[in-house]
C-alpha cells in the first residue's frame, strides 16, 4: 500500500494515485452494492476495490501506458468512477455495442475500455476500436464484434489489466 496525495492510501501501487478525482469522492460499499444489484451481477473484487479507493478521472503526468505480454500498447487517458460507470450503464448508447460490455474508461485515442459482465467471460477487459463503430442497428453479439475487430480482448481480468499498466518512461 502506498500513500497518495492528501493522505489517501491506495492498493494500486504506482498507478493508483495518478488520477485527478473529478467527481470529488470515492464510492461507498452501499453504492457499489446498489450498482451491482441494478445491473444484476457483482463486480470482480479488484474492480470493487478500485471503485472503493478511487474517484476515477483523467490520468496525467507521468503518463500511464498499458503493455501486455502480446506487446499491445496504449496510453491510458481516463478511468471512470462508479458514478460515471453507472451513468454509462443507464444512458442509452449512441451506437450499438455488445450488451454485456460495460464502459469503465478510455485511452488517449478515444477507444473505450470495457469490462464483460457475461458469466462465461466475466471480468474480461476489452478495448473498443471507435473507428469501426456503426452508429445504427442492433447491438452486436460479443463474438461477432470480436470477429471483425470492433472489440478486442486485452486482459483476462481487471486485476490483470492493472498489473499490465506501467508508468511511461521518457
Amino acid at each position: 500500500m502506498i500513500t497518495c496525495p492528501e493522505g489517501q492510501t491506495n492498493d494500486f501501487g504506482r498507478i493508483g494515485c495518478r488520477h485527478k478525482n473529478e467527481d470529488g469522492r470515492v464510492a461507498t460499499e452501499a453504492e457499489v452494492s446498489a450498482f451491482e444489484e441494478k445491473i444484476g451481477t457483482p463486480r470482480p473484487d479488484s474492480l470493487r476495490e478500485y471503485f472503493l479507493q478511487s474517484g476515477g478521472g483523467r490520468v496525467f503526468d507521468p503518463p500511464v501506458i498499458y503493455l501486455d505480454a502480446k506487446e499491445r500498447e496504449f496510453r491510458l487517458r481516463h478511468m471512470g468512477s462508479l458514478a460515471e460507470t453507472a451513468q454509462n450503464f443507464m444512458t442509452p448508447r449512441s451506437y450499438p455495442l455488445p450488451r454485456e460490455l460495460l464502459i469503465i474508461g478510455n485511452d488517449a485515442g478515444g477507444n473505450s475500455i470495457m469490462i464483460c459482465t457475461r458469466r462465461d467471460r466475466f471480468g474480461e477487459i476489452f478495448m473498443l476500436d471507435h473507428e469501426l463503430v456503426a452508429y445504427e442497428g442492433e447491438p452486436e453479439e460479443l463474438e461477432a464484434a470480436e470477429e471483425y475487430g470492433l472489440v478486442t480482448s486485452y486482459s483476462e481480468s481487471f486485476a490483470h489489466f492493472l498489473g499490465d499498466l506501467r508508468i511511461e518512461e521518457y
